[in-house]
């Protein structure tokens, strides 16, 4: 079996933007863009698993069925399904805490009444190895770069798989995935009003195992409530900005602003509910610091069209 390695690279010209993530099997031979670029970042993590599940998670497009940006999620939602068969994520990639806050491990369902729908289809039954990411295809790789030299067979980076805590905590992120299909499919389906209700209680689900995941489950009750109070506001209003941008109320491009305006709500609103130090555990950022999701650079070429799939 072969590994795949999540890769990440900082936004260097934007202030404040999380780092870019995307994924390639370990020889390097293919990679999977995740929305962005493939080439040029820095190892994160790696983990053996089926590059062939993983090149059908991540479908021809490379978006691994996150079919809007900023409405299911950004590269870091793809990127993570891509590496569902290693059972790694692509924690460590700064601001991904925050992305995983506001739109899941693996994504948004769906947005405002079902527009850009976005399932997991997770391909369970598949297995194996693309050529270009076999132990054949890394000597083949190494030879031309190293010439007549003695060739490795095993990466030079350790190994980071996920730890017993964190398998545990994606068994249990994948069961609320699981769990909430059916309802969130019947209700997106109908157009019912019931489908924000339900996206509201399912991101809320997520979340809070999110906070107990990170703070060990040491909130009290005074602060649950609070962090619960937090993540149902925001959820309300992104749905309303997805209701305002399907009316044509709103630019696709006014909507990544508003969306990036609200990220930053969600984090003051963190900050002031939490001590610094639980702040800097569940987001992985300093207390004094923020990060937006909305890169300018996708944004430009993503939204030229000026619309979503509804």
């Amino acid at each position: 079996m072969g590994d795949l390695v999540a890769k990440r690279y900082p936004a260097k010209l934007f202030a404040n933007l999380a780092d870019h993530t995307y994924v390639e099997c370990g020889t390097g031979g293919k990679g999977w863009a995740c929305w962005g670029g493939k080439n040029g970042g820095t190892e994160l993590r790696r983990a053996t698993g089926s590059t062939i599940r993983a090149n059908e998670i991540a479908e021809p497009d490379e978006h691994a069925g996150i079919t809007c940006y900023l409405i299911n999620g950004v590269c870091h939602q793809a990127a993570n399904r891509i590496l569902l068969p290693a059972s790694i994520t692509v924690r460590g990639a700064r601001g991904y805490e925050v992305s995983e806050a506001l739109f899941g491990t693996y994504g948004r369902p769906g947005g405002f009444l079902g527009m850009c729908s976005a399932p997991f289809d997770q391909h369970s039954g598949t297995v194996g190895d693309s050529p270009e990411c076999t132990a054949v295809a890394m000597k083949m790789v190494r030879r031309k770069r190293t010439g007549k030299r003695r060739l490795r067979t095993q990466p030079r980076t350790r190994v980071r798989v996920a730890t017993p805590a964190e398998r545990k905590y994606l068994k249990g992120v994948l069961a609320i995935y699981q769990q909430a299909r059916r309802p969130l499919r019947s209700a997106m389906h109908a157009r019912k009003f019931a489908a924000g209700r339900d996206l509201v209680d399912f991101h809320l689900e997520l979340f809070m195992h999110q906070v107990d995941y990170k703070l060990d489950s040491r909130v009290d009750r005074k602060t649950d409530r609070r962090l619960r109070e937090i993540r149902r506001s925001t959820e309300r209003s992104r749905q309303r900005m997805e209701q305002w941008l399907v009316n044509r109320h709103m630019t696709p491009v006014e909507f990544a602003h508003e969306f990036d305006a609200e990220t930053k709500v969600f984090q003051h609103a963190l900050a002031g509910a939490l001590k610094s130090s639980q702040y800097s555990k569940l987001l992985a950022l300093p207390p004094d610091s923020v990060v937006t999701l909305a890169d300018p650079r996708i944004v430009r070429r993503v939204f030229k069209k000026n619309a979503f799939k509804r």
